[in-house]
């Protein structure tokens, strides 16, 4: 039994990567509070003789003139025989026999080794999980708690809050969702990740899973923006001559595309290449508008963008949804108007020049376009 239990504490201390003198004094710690509950005293210490490979106990006696207290005293001429360095006012420690101390003992190696296994197990997980924030993982959904749905992944669970769902999320108790790790907390001394099904990176982690070439390098996403009420827009480049980057990432009608936007409740995804040309860039970002004519104002870097009367709707979107994606993704302040209504604007600064008695000559429409930027 000695040899045994050394052994094992030695070989859980190299399991588990803990000192072996720190597991032992833990274990200390419980065989004393075991013990003390057992006799019901307090001045009790165990301690572990490692030549011996077992515990001893302890009982913590303050040396008196004259023993008041049994359990807590001892007298003068007992503490000698004990340590001869005793003194009156100070403490002697003398071995208690407790019938079952063995048993105590392995109890109390036993719990504490799962107590410190755990610990290290769910230090492990934290630091691994840390480790993964920004990165999609694949989470089985367990229940929704208030307004947070509740995910399973390995050996932790994670939540995905009410601001990190998509408006159309249904969800559905069992099945396996993807994911985006966005920060790691200690909830009820357990690790619990959050999660988002909203931050762009995970639309740009699930490109890159079904789209070979952006992870050889050959087709690269210069920007990205999405919204969570389901649409989101994609900006991509070819590094390699020959290589259609829009046709990488939307595959052969649709097949790389139509998988990403399902998962993702049917989001709507726009891909488009990008363009170190504003004006292109911008109404390329438009889309589903069409015919979009742009203005910029470089120094302001704000464009005025004109577009035909019927599509207007469609430029700006459902909640200003399509142009918001727009801003995000060109980096430009942009102005939407409809032809009728530049037309409107351009007849408006016409009749204050002849109010004004202005004697320059009125404006034409390609002067305001110079003064503004160039038109296309």
């Amino acid at each position: 039994m000695p040899t045994e239990l050394l052994n094992a504490l030695n070989m859980v201390a190299n399991e588990k990567s803990i000192n072996i003198n720190d597991l032992i004094e833990t274990i200390e710690g419980a065989v004393s509070f075991a013990a003390s509950k057992r006799l019901e005293r307090d001045n009790l210490e165990a301690k572990f003789d490692k030549e011996k490979g077992a515990f001893d106990l302890f009982e913590i006696l303050k040396v008196c003139e004259s023993v008041q207290e049994p359990k807590l005293e001892i007298n003068m001429d007992e503490a000698g025989k004990i340590d001869n360095q005793a003194r009156i006012g100070l403490t002697v420690r003398r071995r208690v026999e407790l019938e079952g101390l063995g048993r105590i003992a392995a109890l109390s190696v036993r719990q504490m080794i799962h107590k410190k296994g755990r610990e290290l197990e769910l230090d492990r997980l934290y630091a691994y999980y840390r480790s993964k924030i920004g990165s999609a993982v694949t989470g089985r959904l367990i229940h929704k708690s208030h307004d947070n749905y509740i995910f399973s992944l390995e050996g932790i669970e994670a939540s995905l809050p009410p601001d990190e769902q998509l408006a159309n999320d249904h969800l559905e108790r069992g099945k396996n969702t993807k994911l985006l790790i966005i920060d790691v907390n200690f909830t009820r001394k357990e690790p619990v990740a959050i999660v988002s099904r909203t931050h762009p990176d995970l639309l740009r982690k699930l490109l890159e899973l079904e789209t070979p070439e952006i992870i050889e390098g050959h087709v690269e996403i210069v920007a990205l923006a999405r919204d969570y009420a389901g649409r989101s827009k994609v900006a991509v480049r070819s590094k390699k001559p020959g290589v259609d980057p829009v046709g990488a990432c939307v595959g052969v009608r649709g097949g790389r595309i139509q998988p990403i936007a399902k998962e993702l409740a049917n989001e709507k995804i726009d891909v488009f290449s990008w363009d170190d040309d504003p004006k292109v860039l911008i109404a390329s970002a438009l889309v589903p508008a069409k015919n979009v004519q742009v203005i910029p104002a470089r120094e302001e870097k704000r464009a005025y963008v004109i577009v035909p009367d019927e599509q207007l709707s469609l430029a700006i979107g459902k909640k200003g949804v399509n142009v918001k994606l727009a801003v995000k993704i060109s980096r430009w302040e942009l102005d939407v108007l409809s032809r009728k209504e530049y037309e409107e604007n351009l007849a408006r600064i016409h009749n204050a020049q002849k109010r004004s008695g202005d004697n320059q000559e009125t404006l034409t429409k390609a002067q305001i376009d110079r003064n503004t930027g160039d038109a296309d």
